[in-house]
């Protein structure tokens, strides 16, 4: 990294903060901490030189390489630092192994530049695997499938950074605050259970599960879905099953079960918007997954999909983000103890995410095929274990990121059959 530096006056979005005080919760090894992963499997060999001259005169990427954190003092609001001359790491991996623990377990941390980084995994078989690895600080999923696209000369980079947001103090964001802060507690004050394990390990093991469904599963799900009250998209069928995967073996352990509380986050982004790509442009809605209800599919989706119309109406996301404005001042140490959740040390039962579809743009990469495409969130321990949704052409994908530590095989293997069937069928799975 060149010792020239120059400080801009971009500030980290209010969600980039809260992405940043999550770094506090990272503490145990085996974990990547808040390096997410857009993963492209690639018909033939890459031709790796060609990536890598591709990196070099793609303004986009010398752009997105220079930024860096910092903060300049305890209560000032921290910004991006932007250094010149960033070399792009392109690590080269002979394997068959789907991703390889060296990349499983790379870190990325946010005040060295480049916050982003690229391995090539060629296969036996002779084909390839791409896999864009990048702190979650720099950009949300959203922002990492539009820099894909730029990256293959799709869009512009007119949209690259968002004009400076700064919240301004007075009666009516302070009363948005309010609202958003009284929701919040009010959701999550009562008892809730978790996935994540009593006993304390300072080394844990990182394990995914990809379940792909096939075009004629992802039809029926999608044929059940408002069937069951899940009227405005499918995110709360899809919540519902998983958290009724979690609930089960809960029981199975014979742990006391509460209810779930469950922050999922919501891109806001403009429908069709091509950036901005920087930071993180996100807001949450607040689930109670009531755990009596999770014997009826039925109910715990119509349930989840009228908490997700009054939040929406009440404007909880857009109060949520003034709110999170207003805590960007204090030191990231109070913050993080103001954001960990009801859970304790967990910040949720589970995490869960529906991600970007990959677009149908992207089935080419340079001049490849792209054969299939995954995107990965972070799973930060505790609690361990993420669900995460998304479509490759018009197949549905559920990601299941979680730890040895938190979920044994038989465990994972009995999630994975149960939540199937419930997604395909919407009725309930029995363990034979």
């Amino acid at each position: 990294m060149s010792r020239s530096k120059k400080t801009t006056n971009i500030r980290l979005t209010a969600t980039d903060c809260f992405i940043l005080a999550l770094e506090k919760h990272i503490h145990n090894k085996g974990t990547s901490g808040n390096t997410c992963r857009y993963v492209f499997e690639l018909e033939g060999k890459l031709d790796v030189d060609a990536l890598k001259q591709t990196l070099k005169n793609s303004k986009e990427t010398q752009h997105l390489a220079s930024f860096a954190m910092y903060k300049s003092g305890l209560f000032s609001v921290p910004k991006w630092k932007s250094y010149n001359n960033i070399e792009i790491d392109v690590t080269v991996h002979e394997s068959d192994a789907f991703l390889p623990y060296s990349i499983l377990n790379k870190i990325i941390t946010s005040h060295t530049a480049p916050l982003f980084c690229f391995d090539v995994i060629h296969k036996s078989n002779g084909n390839s695997t791409l896999v864009f690895s990048w702190n979650h600080l720099i950009m949300d999923g959203y922002g990492a499938v539009l820099y894909l696209k730029l990256l293959n000369n799709i869009g512009n980079e007119k949209s690259f950074i968002e004009k400076n947001y700064k919240t301004k103090i007075n009666y009516h964001t302070f009363k948005e605050a309010v609202k958003a802060k009284f929701y919040l507690s009010a959701s999550s004050k009562k008892l809730t259970s978790g996935i994540s394990p009593t006993t304390h390990y300072e080394q844990v093991t990182q394990k995914i599960k990809v379940i792909t469904f096939t075009k004629e599963e992802t039809i029926q799900i999608d044929s059940i879905a408002p069937k069951l009250g899940s009227k405005f998209g499918r995110s709360p069928y899809f919540l519902a099953c998983a958290a009724k995967g979690v609930n089960e073996i809960l029981k199975r352990r014979n742990n006391t079960v509460n209810d779930f509380w469950i922050p999922v986050p919501q891109n806001q982004r403009k429908k069709g918007a091509m950036g901005p790509l920087l930071g993180n442009h996100l807001s949450f809605l607040f689930y109670r997954i009531n755990s009596s209800l999770l014997d009826s599919i039925e109910k715990s989706v119509k349930d989840i999909n009228e908490q997700m119309v009054t939040q929406v109406r009440k404007g909880i996301p857009k109060a949520y983000d003034v709110l999170m404005n207003y805590l960007k001042r204090i030191p990231s140490g109070w913050y993080y103890n103001l954001i960990k959740g009801p859970q304790g040390d967990s910040l949720s039962g589970f995490l869960f995410t529906l991600a970007e579809d990959h677009p149908s743009e992207l089935l080419k990469f340079g001049n490849q095929k792209v054969l299939n495409a995954l995107s990965f969130p972070p799973n930060t321990y505790p609690p361990g274990l993420t669900f995460a949704f998304m479509r490759f052409e018009e197949k549905l994908q559920l990601m299941i990121l979680y730890y040895d530590e938190v979920l044994s095989e038989n465990e994972i293997k009995t999630l994975e059959n149960q939540i199937k069937h419930e997604l395909i069928n919407g009725t309930p799975f029995t363990n034979q």
